[in-house]
């Protein structure tokens, strides 16, 4: 039995060597600013032009989000624009609120979207229905519950011009407020952004492919030139498939982190969090059970093993096996500070990270048991095949 224990003691040895080369990176990536998108760092894009940016907001039961969304998108400093709402069989009073938000500006437009056709779920269909109706060389797509920052879309615009890209996509600031929220968002959202590393992602002789579908920029030119939101209509991960065929099309790709640009809140509560998640993360994971698995055990391994080992190892009075683990703990608090603090998140809430992996590692792994058993995952009232 004693040799066990100095087996896990080594163990959480080379754990806590990965641990701490983890931070390091995270420090490094931290004061790298090529990848942050900062209105402060930006020239201002002119507020009326040099082009027309189309925002196109697709919109399905989104009553008590979509007024702000759309306040937010026509009071931007960027003027040469108009909004686009596209109304998508809303059984609750998204269309209403959302003309009462415009207050008659002339800039607005609202239309209701089209009946559903084969083979089309509803996000794709209901952006690339909105684009239709669209003027602008540029085409700006946000969800109904992104409020911008004033002079978030002339800070992409610029961004856009001045970086040479086709499609820019961003990073925003999450709004948590209940406890779930701020328990498993950082841990959940953490993984996704640890799994598709920025400079993989915008570098352009690579495969790494990632957009965030809260706020996707493109010209107008390069959505037809790969088929736009056609060429997914029928993914359920709509966002990062569109990401990787306009990069397979050879488009220039952009993904930035950007606090100041929008903020966005996903859910208010563990049961939203968990129905939000299991929807798309095993698709998220290219449907690959052993990559569920494979994440699943990483995660488990790195993060809530050290804590066990730690407890044992104090009840046994086995000081080697407590310091190793309890440099695991150390360096994955550092972690979890150093990144709460890139993304603007309250970083006393990292005390919770055990708790908020336990709840990813179950949306993995149903994610997974679901997209294997071909379940229907519901989204907004439709029922879309697992």
């Amino acid at each position: 039995m004693a040799a066990l224990w100095w087996v896990l003691t080594g163990a959480m040895s080379l754990s806590a060597l990965l641990w701490l080369g983890l931070v390091l990176a995270l420090v490094q990536s931290a004061r790298d600013r090529r990848f942050v998108l900062d209105p402060k760092d930006e020239q201002p894009a002119l507020p009326n032009g040099p082009v027309m940016v189309s925002i196109v907001i697709p919109a399905r039961n989104e009553e008590g989000r979509i007024g702000k969304a759309v306040r937010s998108a026509l009071d931007q400093d960027y003027r040469a624009l108009e909004v686009v709402v596209v109304d998508d069989d809303s059984s609750d009073e998204t269309a209403a609120e959302a003309r009462a938000a415009a207050d008659g500006d002339k800039r607005f437009k609202l239309i209701s979207g089209r009946m559903l056709p084969q083979g089309w779920l509803g996000k794709p269909s209901a952006c690339w229905y909105g684009k239709q109706k669209t003027r602008g060389e540029i085409l700006l797509f946000v969800d109904a519950d992104v409020k911008l920052a004033p002079e978030g879309v002339g800070c992409a615009v610029r961004a856009l011009e001045d970086r040479g890209l086709d499609l820019l996509s961003v990073w925003g600031t999450w709004q948590v407020e209940s406890f779930w929220e701020k328990v498993c968002q950082p841990v959940v959202g953490g993984f996704v952004r640890g799994a598709h590393p920025l400079d993989q992602v915008n570098d352009p002789q690579g495969e790494v492919a990632f957009a965030n579908g809260q706020f996707i920029m493109i010209r107008k030119a390069a959505y037809e030139k790969f088929g736009g939101h056609e060429a997914v209509k029928g993914e359920v991960l709509e966002d990062v498939r569109f990401a990787q065929a306009a990069k397979a099309a050879g488009l220039a790709c952009g993904m930035f982190l950007g606090p100041g640009i929008f903020s966005v809140r996903l859910y208010t509560s563990l049961s939203e969090i968990w129905q939000g998640m299991i929807k798309n993360f095993y698709h998220g994971m290219d449907r690959q059970p052993g990559l569920a698995l494979a994440a699943a055990g990483f995660v488990g391994t790195m993060t809530l093993l050290p804590f066990v080992i730690l407890g044992l190892g104090l009840a046994l009075g086995h000081w080697p096996m407590v310091a190793a683990a309890g440099l695991n703990v150390a360096f994955l608090y550092a972690f979890r500070w150093i990144q709460d603090g890139v993304v603007g998140l309250s970083r006393w809430y990292g005390i919770t990270h055990p708790l908020g992996t336990l709840v990813l590692l179950g949306i993995i792994l149903v994610s997974m048991w679901r997209g294997l058993r071909g379940a229907p995952t519901a989204w907004k009232g439709r029922a879309v095949q697992g």
